[in-house]
Formats: C-alpha cells, structure tokens, sequence
C-alpha cells in the first residue's frame, strides 16, 4: 500500500495508510510478505530472490521505492493460514500452496488429480497458465471469495517417494504408512497403504519418529529439509510436476496501488512465474546429485510398476472432476483441457485419463 514519505516513522507500527490518488514522483510503498514455508523452499526462494528484487527494480524505473517487510517460516501465517492472512489483511502479499485449502480452493488443485501428468515444471508451469487463462474461475475465486488477486502461480519439480524403508514392487507398500499433503493421498491410497496428512513443517520428526514410513515430495524440499536422512530410499515415481502455489495480493492493498504500480507488480509476477520452471528442472537435477552424494540410495521406478500405479488411478481424475461439477465448479473441464494440453505439447500418459 502506498506511503508518502512524510508518513513512514507514524505508520510504522501500525502497517499501511491508504492514501488516494495516483503515485506522484519519489512515492515510497511498503508490503508484508509471508508464506508458512520455510525460506529455502524452492517457491519461497523465487518469491525473495525474483520476484521482491523485480518489482524494486521496475518501482525504482518510475521513481518510486519499494519495500519488503519478509516473513517466512511460519513467523507470521503457518501454511494453511495463508489463504486467510492475505484476506484479513495480516499480511498484504502471501506464497503459499494451494493443497493446504482442499475446501476453499477445490479447483486449484486439479493437478493433484492427474497422477504422472507433467514430468518436469517447465512443462507444468505452461500448462497451468493457459488453463489460468482461458478459464476465468480458476483466477477469479481469489478476488470474489478471499479478498486478493493473484499475480503469480509457482510450479515444484517432479513428485517422488521418500520412504525409510527399500521397496521395488508397488505391492509392497501396501498397509504402509505413507504421507501427503491431503489432495495426493489417494494416489498411495489405491495401492492399499494408510494415507496419513502433514504438512512440510512436520515431515522430518514424523519420518524420523515412525509418525509414517514415507512422503510424497519433491527432490527440492528433500534436499533442503534433509529429508533424505529419516528417509533415505527415494524413488523417482514420476507423479508429476504441479503447478498449485501462487503468489496473491490483499485486495484492498491492490486497489489502493496507482495503474502503474499494478502493472509493474504483474510484470515482475509473470517474469517470476516464467522463470521458476526452467530454474526447478536444473535445481532438481542438482539436489538429486546432492542427495546421492550425502548417502541417499535414489532410484527409478520400472516402468512395469509405474504402469500398473497409474491404472489403480485410472478413474480418479475422472471422479474429481465430477465431484468439482457438482459444486459449481468446471471441474470436467479444466481436467479434460489439462489432458489434451499435455499432449499437444508432448506429453504421454502411462494411462490415457478419459473425463466423461
């Protein structure tokens, strides 16, 4: 929200003063930006590394200074408050993953619904823009219901298994203990293993403890949260590469920012959103070489069990889709656009997903 310069020391303690009217020269304008993960979180990076650095940079362009307040790690909105932080008001810019709000944000989390679909974020990060759009709902449920606009989606590397035990065959994970963050437990649900919900904060002690016997994660948050120590068998699966983070913005902080503002924070998003793929692919091929080096024993899955995981799952797209329909929601849509865009831009499914 906008500052005029004379107003910084009061308005400290107290946050953002709205102040009418368009930017005049040398405007100075200062956000609250959080997210409940923890700073070496891969989209938590991009939000400090690229995107704060961009918009100062663009701001700087017009003559004008901006400043970020960060606070990450949970100091100020843990994971699944962020949705509601940015729509109080307690914080005017939060990262955070849209599976942490299964009810509020069915929709957003359609990849969670289409196991093995994208095998690297470049690829995933593209198809979830041209979804975002050309299907208005997608973009519009963070204005109309939670008081923010988003102005970045965020991709993470492929999904993979970390689990403490060595396992080859898909049977021997039944009656296992396995992990998520809510949407994916059905993917380790149809093998018969016992889902059990987490979030990033609590994996570690809950691997270490025997909490659970493995996660559903990515290479990223494995290397940076050590994840390999509990666990140290990991097993490139191939779920996926998901687009379901974003970056949003307090509505009534955005609707008091002048035109140009608004333009150069979208500019530095989307710059953002363009780069985190590219940048994931090669950091994931670099921590998985990192995890091995540290004493992790990573390995591929045959194409034989990925097969017959992905035919356990055959119809799960499908029924989530329809459960989305039932709610209003394009659920049938989004799904069937999301298959046909893995596809025209390369993609092959182990199982081809029909949405009926």
């Amino acid at each position: 929200m906008k500052l005029k310069q004379p107003l910084l020391a009061a308005a400290a303690s107290v946050g953002f003063i709205a102040v009418a009217g368009g930017a005049s020269q040398g405007d100075t304008f200062n956000f609250r930006m959080a997210s409940g993960h923890a700073p070496q979180t891969g989209y938590v990076v991009m939000m400090s590394e690229q995107f704060v650095p961009r918009v100062k940079a663009k701001l700087e362009a017009l003559g004008h200074t901006a400043n970020f307040n960060e606070a990450y790690g949970g100091s100020i909105v843990k994971v699944a408050e962020t949705l509601e932080g940015v729509k109080d008001g307690i914080v005017d810019i939060g990262g955070y993953c849209f599976c942490f709000e299964p009810s509020n944000l069915f929709l957003n989390v359609y990849p969670l619904w289409m196991p093995f679909d994208s095998q690297n974020a470049t690829l995933g990060t593209q198809v979830a823009r041209k979804i975002y759009d050309e299907v208005p709902e997608m973009g519009n449920i963070f204005e109309e219901k939670y008081n923010q606009t988003l102005l970045s989606l965020f991709g993470f590397d492929n999904y993979g298994l970390y689990t403490t035990f060595p396992w080859t065959d898909v049977s021997e994970l039944k009656d296992r203990k396995l992990s998520g963050a809510g949407p994916n437990l059905p993917w380790v649900e149809a093998l018969g293993a016992t889902p059990v919900g987490t979030t990033l904060p609590d994996v570690y002690p809950s691997l270490q403890t025997g909490v659970y016997d493995g996660v559903i994660l990515f290479p990223s948050v494995g290397w940076s949260h050590k994840l390999f120590e509990p666990a140290p068998n990991y097993t490139i699966a191939g779920f996926g590469a998901k687009t379901f983070h974003g970056l949003t913005i307090n509505q009534d902080v955005w609707n008091d920012l002048p035109p140009e503002v608004q333009n150069a924070m979208m500019e530095a998003a989307s710059e953002t959103e363009e780069f985190t793929g590219p940048w994931l692919d090669e950091l994931e091929a670099t921590n998985l070489g990192r995890m091995v080096q540290n004493g992790a024993n990573i390995r591929k899955i045959s194409e034989e069990a990925r097969l017959s995981w992905a035919k356990s799952l055959a119809d799960f797209p499908n029924e989530r889709a329809k459960e989305a329909d039932s709610k209003g929601l394009p659920g049938s849509k989004v799904v069937g656009m999301a298959v046909q865009i893995h596809e025209d831009l390369g993609h092959k499914w182990p199982v081809r997903y029909e949405i009926k």
